[in-house]
């Protein structure tokens, strides 16, 4: 009697249930470890709640990860490759400064906000795990150096006050909006999100001297006139 096709095709392939089941595992532990992180913070959680949510053994975990810093580590390369995907296209002297302000600030705080209980958690460990600190340092270093080469290009556009540094400039913006939006995720500071994304934009234009494109004069030459 022939065998069933689902039977066939297994056996060609010589793939089992558990060979499946173990390609998914290391997946389903680093799921696991995010509700985890997220809902005790890294000091507090445990590697045997990790392998209690991810339905595995203790002994099945250990076989992938030896610590809350490896998983954490896996866990935060998707959050990294996240936002630093935000902002990566090159900014031109024709775009509206203040939209792409705008529009950036907001996608970065929403990215954040949806990630922000592992941000903590690696803003925990980071001291503890050279890898956790790099991690933490290249979001960081993303949006900064973006927003140094932003300010010079408005600068030599004449958009932007020519007086300032770019680099000490972008660091203090880019350090604000990252220490206010800490402290509304996970520090119990309650803000309207509206209202503080367009504050934090608000801030960033007058601190830099730029208008919207179209209207009348510019941050230049309003920085002439002073």
């Amino acid at each position: 009697m022939p065998k069933p096709v689902a039977e066939t095709g297994a056996a060609n392939s010589g793939r089992t249930r558990t060979d499946r089941r173990r390609e998914t595992t290391p997946q389903r532990l680093r799921d696991a470890a995010r509700v985890v992180f997220e809902r005790d913070g890294f000091h507090t959680a445990r590697l045997s709640d990790i392998s209690t949510e991810a339905k595995v053994g203790s002994g099945t975990l250990y076989n992938y990860y030896r610590s809350k810093h490896d998983l954490l580590h896996e866990v935060m390369k998707d959050v990294t490759a996240e936002l630093t995907a935000i902002a990566a296209d090159h900014v031109s002297a024709q775009q509206d400064p203040v939209r792409r302000i705008e529009e950036v600030n907001r996608i970065y705080i929403e990215a954040f906000r949806r990630n922000a209980r592992v941000l903590q958690a690696v803003y925990q460990a980071r001291d503890e795990d050279e890898r956790l600190k790099a991690q933490w340092s290249e979001v960081a270093d993303h949006f900064q150096s973006r927003v140094t080469r932003a300010i010079a290009v408005w600068q030599a556009a004449g958009l932007a006050y020519a007086d300032l540094d770019p680099r000490h400039t972008a660091h203090a913006l880019s350090l604000m909006v990252e220490r206010v939006v800490m402290a509304w995720s996970y520090e119990g500071v309650e803000y309207d999100a509206e209202t503080l994304i367009d504050t934090l934009n608000k801030i960033w234009v007058r601190s830099l001297g730029l208008s919207r494109r179209g209207a009348e004069g510019d941050g230049a030459r309003r920085a002439e006139e002073r």
